[in-house]
């Protein structure tokens, strides 16, 4: 089992998640709560067009607001809005049943740049399997 920390904006944490997304072969799942990074957007539809299974959760409260990637991401890419009345508030990528990111870490240009944010990047499958039953749930 293989754990990786990182810290924004030192560390870059778009690019460690650049990094593991590009890496994908089968599939890319994922929930998120404010979702307006292009770059991520842009990895996620080019996956989906090369046949990886990409699908998302995105908090339903978000997707109309200015810069959301929900429009840029529908066509390509399986995307469900939450649907519980409360606020949908995970920050998860789930790659190849085996991968997990998480942490405070919006895919924003402020969860990047100006906020304190952090990513954990896990690399074991029995998280990820625990990850994936609430993708499941909510999706």
């Amino acid at each position: 089992k293989q754990y990786e920390n990182y810290f924004c904006p030192e560390d870059n944490c778009k690019n460690q998640v650049l990094e593991e997304l590009n890496n994908a072969q089968k599939s890319i799942y994922f929930m998120v709560f404010a979702f307006t990074d292009f770059d991520i957007a842009d990895s996620l539809v080019e996956k989906s067009k090369k046949g990886l299974d990409v699908r998302g959760v995105l908090e339903a409260k978000r997707v109309n607001m200015q810069y959301n990637q929900y429009r840029n991401l529908v066509p390509y890419v399986q995307i469900t809005k939450d649907t519980n009345p409360y606020t949908m508030h995970h920050k998860v990528f789930i790659i190849d049943n085996q991968t997990v990111i998480t942490g405070s870490y919006n895919p924003t240009k402020a969860g990047n740049e100006n906020n304190d944010e952090n990513i954990l990047i896990i690399h074991d499958k029995v998280i990820a399997n625990q990850f994936l039953e609430e993708f499941d749930r909510l999706s």
